[in-house]
């Protein structure tokens, strides 16, 4: 048996990947939008609990909220963008497909837009180093646009 917990996130990705195999680039538009939205509803809550009022505030929150759930993180912050870097996926994408991992962080901008009170285009990213593509750790960047 193992001593590794399924986690809401580890359930939510399995389901992700199987859409992925089934039906190829086609549900990623899909994947994206849901969890964008998905993560602007856990960003709205958030805010009320951090409170914050500029990125650095909202990425430095958001890093101690990932280290604390397992997730050993750090961030970086200069001229308003945030650079992540990440040695576990909530998701359980080691290893999978970057495409999945790119559609499911859609939910980190929709978290950060709703912290920082930003519209869908206030917000950019990129994934520079994906563990679902293989890569030893996720590197992303966020930037307010």
């Amino acid at each position: 048996m193992s001593d590794k917990r399924t986690t809401m996130q580890s359930v939510q990705g399995k389901p992700a990947v199987a859409l992925y195999e089934k039906f190829g680039d086609e549900v990623l538009p899909v994947l994206r939008r849901v969890y964008a939205d998905f993560g602007y509803e856990i960003g709205l809550g958030l805010k009320r609990k951090w409170r914050p009022q500029t990125m650095e505030d909202a990425a430095r929150a958001f890093i101690e909220m990932t280290n604390a759930n397992g997730y050993p993180s750090s961030v970086g912050i200069k001229d308003n963008v945030a650079r992540f870097e990440g040695h576990g996926c909530p998701f359980e994408l080691k290893d999978t497909y970057r495409p999945v991992c790119e559609a499911l962080m859609a939910m980190d901008d929709g978290i950060f837009r709703a912290l920082l009170d930003l519209d869908e285009t206030g917000i950019e990213s990129k994934i520079e180093e994906s563990l679902a593509a293989g890569d030893n750790c996720c590197r992303v960047w966020f930037r307010v646009v």
